[in-house]
């Protein structure tokens, strides 16, 4: 329970902070498309010094979640393991958020097997110095959940380490020049990247909150409904990483086209990365209606009769999830082709109202007042992703229709894309 209180706080907070830094990837990806190769340097250069720069009052308030847990009405013993791990992981933080720059300029510059790499390898050392740590194995001293936040910080600077070591040694990606003149500011591109950045924070935090409140209505309606609940939740996440993979391809593809003024190229990647998802999480969809009772399987023992009551819940709520997924996959690829246009604003807009509105708002009318609980939820939830799909999909439409109408009457005689 306390490592998963800190483990939950920590990564919400790790989140709305690589929300800030995310356009540096947009906007890197334009910069890359336009040929201009200093100019990425200088946005994978500001955006290093942000995330430095906003890990400091981000650790600050993780050193003292304490005093908020007990608020909140938390067990001592539980808020005392919280925080001995996140006493040991808020050290990574600063590294953490410079991966993630990292990550973003080097998708940009379609060059993300780096950091492929260094995400695979940083799985077996986790796992390696979380069981010495815990345990005290191979001479390492017994630190027990604190031990788990110290691997954490370990492998999150190891990584950062050997990043940079590459990226000057390396000799294809040394002549990228990405750490060119490090210690120069550029007030333009910080903010710039916060401008963008900001509305993407408030987007996710606005997501992982409405999250947060549905679990907790389902746990007021019923803990077999919760559970129902967090297997059909963690299974269409699951499922949805590959949309966010596709819409980090629309985002960098949709930037590098914008940035090269081949706005008509831009809108066919922007349509087929749309087309593609949609293929793919229909796919996906499939088992979800077919065969639901066996993926509630995999969370629990289907035989048990104490278990049937939840199985019956998940089994109801995969048929819903299936339109959910649908949505998000559409809402996710839209999403990514407004940040290569570098249109945010609106989208957080959206996503509150879609969120907050439609699906805890409406939801909650649906499920507490009117009784129908978690399935008048997850209906709402899922229509709120919905609007926010057909929203968002007019948005990039629009920007980008105006872009090649732009592009047309500056050169009439222009038919390249």
């Amino acid at each position: 329970a306390a490592g998963g209180l800190g483990a939950t706080a920590f990564w919400m907070l790790l989140s709305l902070c690589t929300g800030l830094l995310e356009m540096t990837g947009a906007i890197a990806a334009e910069a890359h498309g336009a040929q201009e190769p200093h100019q990425v340097s200088r946005i994978n250069v500001q955006g290093l010094w942000l995330s430095f720069g906003i890990s400091v009052p981000t650790m600050v308030l993780i050193w003292h979640l304490d005093r908020i847990f007990r608020l909140l009405g938390q067990q001592t013993v539980i808020v005392d393991g919280a925080m001995a791990y996140l006493h040991g992981i808020v050290w990574g933080l600063p590294a953490a958020l410079g991966m993630f720059v990292f990550k973003e300029v080097l998708t940009a510059l379609s060059r993300p097997r780096l950091v492929m790499g260094l995400m695979g390898l940083s799985i077996p050392l986790n796992i390696g110095l979380n069981y010495g740590l815990i345990y005290g194995q191979w001479g390492l001293p017994r630190l027990e959940l604190a031990g788990i936040g110290w691997a954490s910080t370990l492998v999150f600077w190891l990584i950062f380490g050997i990043a940079v070591l590459v990226l000057r040694l390396s000799p294809a990606l040394r002549q990228l020049q990405l750490l060119r003149r490090w210690w120069r500011c550029d007030r333009n591109i910080l903010t710039e990247i916060i401008h963008l950045g900001l509305p993407l924070c408030i987007d996710y935090g606005t997501e992982m909150g409405a999250l947060t409140a549905a679990a907790l209505l389902m746990g007021v309606w019923s803990t077999e409904m919760l559970a129902a609940h967090r297997i059909v939740m963690t299974t269409t996440e699951l499922l949805l990483m590959f949309s966010w993979g596709f819409a980090y391809t629309a985002a960098m593809r949709t930037g590098h086209k914008i940035g090269a003024g081949a706005p008509r190229a831009a809108r066919r990647v922007a349509h087929v990365n749309l087309l593609m998802n949609l293929v793919l999480v229909v796919i996906l969809a499939i088992p979800l209606w077919v065969l639901p009772q066996t993926i509630a399987g995999f969370y629990l023992d289907v035989n048990l009769s104490e278990n049937a009551t939840t199985v019956n819940l998940a089994v109801t709520l995969f048929k819903v999830g299936v339109v959910f997924q649908i949505a998000q996959g559409i809402r996710l690829i839209s999403a990514g082709t407004l940040q290569g246009l570098k249109d945010t604003h609106l989208l957080a807009t959206v996503d509150v109202f879609a969120h907050w509105g439609i699906g805890i708002g409406l939801g909650y009318m649906l499920g507490h007042r009117l009784g129908w609980h978690g399935i008048g939820l997850w209906w709402c939830l899922t229509l709120g992703q919905i609007a926010a799909a057909v929203i968002l999909t007019k948005r990039f439409q629009q920007l980008i229709a105006r872009r090649v109408n732009l592009a047309s009457s500056e050169s009439p005689y222009d038919t390249t894309s």
